[in-house]
């Protein structure tokens, strides 16, 4: 069963500027497709990328185009500068791309980027530090950005226990 797409990527979505409809989105790590589904959806032209084919082959739509790529690696970079409108990032970090993952966005484009932050590992997967932002750390990342809407946020009720970070910045 698809899972719905992140709350924090509807809210930026909504938020951005409707002249953005019909232009290209990347779905950076986007495991079984949720968000490439919802832009894809609004309108959104989307390239979803994944290192798991098995992901990648769990959903299909007319105006997705998938691509297996290993986008840890910095030297196999699959993009060029300047690629895309919109670059969404949901529950997955690693540092050493962030300047590969400003490089794509064109000019006024957007990074909606939301991932667990330190003291998740309490709560649940990932536990290991180095996939988790330290307080302050993602704002640090995209300062090179313009700040649109920034949240660090607990939340701990009945139904879930997360830590996250959330970000929409637009590249000036």
């Amino acid at each position: 069963m698809l899972k719905e797409a992140s709350e924090w990527v509807k809210i930026c979505v909504n938020d951005i500027n409707k002249a953005t409809i019909n232009k290209i989105v990347l779905d950076l790590a986007c495991g079984y497709g949720r968000n490439s589904i919802f832009l894809s959806n609004k309108g959104y032209k989307v390239i979803s990328v994944d290192l798991n084919f098995s992901c990648l082959s769990s959903f299909s739509k007319k105006n997705i185009l998938k691509i297996q790529s290993d986008i840890e690696n910095s030297h196999t970079w699959p993009f060029g500068q300047n690629s895309f409108d919109l670059v969404v990032v949901t529950n997955f970090l690693n540092r050493m791309i962030f300047a590969n993952i400003r490089k794509v966005i064109k000019k006024n484009g957007y990074l909606i980027y939301e991932t667990f932050g330190e003291g998740h590992e309490k709560f649940g997967k990932p536990k290991n530090k180095d996939y988790l932002l330290e307080e302050g750390e993602l704002l640090k990342l995209t300062k090179k950005m313009q700040l649109v809407c920034y949240e660090e946020i607990k939340v701990i009720n009945f139904k879930e226990k997360f830590i996250k970070h959330r970000i929409l910045c637009k590249n000036v």
